[in-house]
């Protein structure tokens, strides 16, 4: 990813060695800054950051929409008449950062007071994610809606199966994120409940949560591989708790 943007007498270019990410990942690239006048020019607080912000605030302009998490700084002072310098970065994404969605994402910002111009970045979920919901859908037919940035970890979306034993089942909404390296997942189920107390029957509509916590050894079986058969254990222990119980 590259941007460039010229201040006079300053040209501004950077560059990353990525087009996108993962949460916790690191943000490496180079930052360079050229003097095209003829009399120095001050460089504090020059340098290049990473920011969280509401996109239509950012396309807004609006006073303080960055949320500043790391930054990188030139160490010289002043950069002389027609001087170049570097700067080299590697800024760190915080491991359950909100991943970019259709309302907000986080933006690499640099020039003067390292917040002059900016580029948006990708920041997608952990790959362990997304093929715990691959399994949802393989294995329980639950169909993915969308996901979105949370301030608790990553939020998922799921269409349940029309299945019988899971008719009651309106939507599945699964947070995760990660504590050490403990994987927890936060199922909140919508269920359709019939109400024969009263006169007339009715539906009522109510909320079941589940936490499970997860060690690395009950996801992982080694890099880049899971632990399919405790997942899909813990999974279906869950949706136990919510399906509908055959009466015969």
């Amino acid at each position: 990813m590259k941007g460039t943007f010229f201040s006079k007498p300053l040209e501004w270019n950077i560059e990353t060695d990525k087009e996108s990410w993962t949460q916790g990942e690191q943000i490496n690239g180079i930052l360079r800054l050229k003097n095209h006048g003829a009399d120095p020019v001050d460089l504090s607080e020059a340098g290049v950051a990473i920011a969280f912000a509401d996109i239509k605030k950012v396309h807004a302009k609006t006073e303080g929409a960055m949320k500043f998490d790391a930054k990188a700084l030139f160490t010289a002072i002043e950069l002389g008449p027609q001087e170049q310098k570097e700067l080299p970065f590697s800024l760190a994404l915080p491991t359950n950062c909100p991943v970019t969605d259709k309302k907000a994402s986080y933006y690499l910002t640099y020039g003067k007071k390292h917040s002059e111009n900016h580029l948006m970045l990708k920041i997608e979920p952990k790959a362990l994610f997304g093929k715990v919901i691959s399994l949802l859908d393989t294995f329980f037919r639950f169909k993915l809606k969308e996901y979105k940035g949370s301030k608790n970890g990553v939020e998922y979306k799921l269409i349940p199966p029309t299945s019988r034993d899971m008719a009651n089942l309106e939507s599945l909404s699964m947070i995760f994120s990660m504590h050490g390296e403990n994987l927890h997942v936060d199922y909140d189920f919508q269920v359709r409940k019939l109400d024969t107390a009263g006169v007339v029957n009715k539906i009522n509509k109510l909320s079941v949560k589940v936490e499970k916590i997860l060690t690395p050894r009950e996801y992982s079986l080694g890099k880049d591989m899971i632990n399919q058969d405790t997942l899909l254990k813990s999974i279906e222990a869950v949706l136990g708790e919510v399906k509908l119980k055959s009466v015969f």
